[in-house]
């Protein structure tokens, strides 16, 4: 196999499947912490001009630009990931490369066009006066990736990654409970509902998407922290593909596709909890604080909260006074102005929760929410946070800490 590529072209493409690489551990496959590269020669109709490039080792012949004719692939059990290169090759052919190494190495390259020759045992890459040399893995033992889902529809790239930045924080991190772990996608006609939760929290967020289908209603279940990386999306691209479907073995997946890189899940099984009869129809108490403001004094005062002494708030007339710490410690409070004319209201929360709520929410004030106007009751029932200028589309429901525990 003999390829010749940009450097920039190959650093961002190599980079960004390595992310899907799988550390070594003990007993798994070696040949899965390798990138697959897969060169094909272009048709007749794709082949670029060679004049005045013999060798053909130029990334952009005279005339006119080489198609994509370099797959870079990662594969593991949850996730496989492709990303298309445009590249000249002279000699087609397969090689799976160590990944992290390949992608710290084109990374660090001279800006110069690289050159790219392997076999079935070595790979030598050469850039400039750069040259190196590294064993290959064995590509026969290079699992078939999947291929992509039969897709349903198209979101706006911006959208769909603020979405997903407001929801997977909620997420839960306990793999005894692997599907807590997940966001729920709720595919629908009138929108794309996704919604996560640890069960002391719980985020949800609709999203205005393009179904492709006719009956475009399901569901997935999409492992949070695969979820948050695959939508770190190129801000050039308008659209994303999404799809989803049973592949050949009988395993569910959800896949991600924009400006021809795909990225493919492995869904997650099991019940989500029904979470639209935790959320309240209405709020009998209601407190509009500036949310900047609010999050750095819930910041400061954390700095000496604890497990048995967390952030207590007490709403009043136009106020709420953030406090913590005990009688034998450090102790801090701060009282910041809020919209706020109901009865004196107690209540404590977690203070990282509801610092990643008050991140999610967007325009410079938010809501929290209480479903009675009773403060004795609203201090042990859950509250909602969402932005001024959410409306329904965003709710952050938050559990209180209930008073003498953490």
């Amino acid at each position: 196999m003999r390829f010749s590529v940009e450097r920039d072209v190959l650093a961002d493409a190599t980079g960004w499947a390595a992310r899907y690489v799988p550390k070594p551990t003990a007993g798994a496959q070696q040949v899965l912490t390798g990138l697959l590269l897969e060169a094909t020669m272009p048709t007749p109709d794709q082949a670029p001009d060679q004049a005045g490039d013999q060798a053909g080792d130029q990334t952009q012949a005279r005339g006119r630009a080489p198609g994509p004719a370099l797959t870079v692939s990662a594969f593991d059990s949850e996730v496989a990931a492709r990303a298309p290169v445009e590249a000249v090759v002279t000699e087609p052919g397969r090689v799976v490369v160590p990944g992290r190494l390949l992608a710290d190495v084109v990374r660090n390259l001279p800006d110069a066009p690289v050159v790219v020759e392997a076999t079935e045992t070595r790979v030598i890459i050469e850039c400039g006066a750069a040259r190196f040399r590294i064993p290959a893995l064995a590509a026969e033992d290079y699992p078939v990736l999947p291929a992509f889902p039969p897709p349903v529809g198209e979101v706006d790239t911006l959208g769909f990654a603020a979405a997903v930045a407001q929801v997977a924080p909620a997420a839960g991190r306990d793999d005894a409970l692997p599907v807590l772990t997940a966001v729920r996608l709720e595919i629908a006609r009138g929108g794309l509902t996704m919604v996560a939760t640890d069960r002391y929290r719980l985020a949800v967020r609709t999203i205005p998407w393009q179904p492709t289908v006719d009956e475009p209603d399901a569901v997935a279940h999409v492992p949070a922290r695969l979820l948050a990386d695959m939508a770190k999306l190129p801000t050039t691209a308008s659209r994303v593909a999404l799809g989803m479907g049973v592949d050949e073995a009988g395993v569910l997946r959800f896949g991600l596709s924009v400006n021809g890189r795909q990225t493919i899940v492995r869904l997650l099984e099991g019940s989500f909890p029904n979470y639209r009869r935790l959320l309240p129809e209405t709020s009998e108490l209601t407190v509009t604080a500036p949310t900047a403001v609010l999050a750095a004094a819930v910041r400061r005062v954390a700095l000496v909260a604890t497990r048995t002494a967390p952030l207590r708030f007490t709403f009043s007339a136009g106020q709420v006074v953030a406090e913590a710490g005990d009688g034998g410690g450090a102790q801090a409070s701060e009282l910041v102005p809020v919209e706020y004319d109901g009865p004196e209201l107690s209540v404590l929360f977690n203070p990282a929760f509801l610092l990643d709520g008050l991140a999610a929410v967007e325009g410079d004030e938010a809501i929290i929410g209480f479903a009675t106007a009773d403060p004795e009751i609203a201090s042990s029932k859950p509250a909602v946070l969402t932005g001024k200028d959410d409306g329904e589309d965003y709710r952050y429901l938050l559990m209180p800490i209930r008073t003498g525990t953490a």
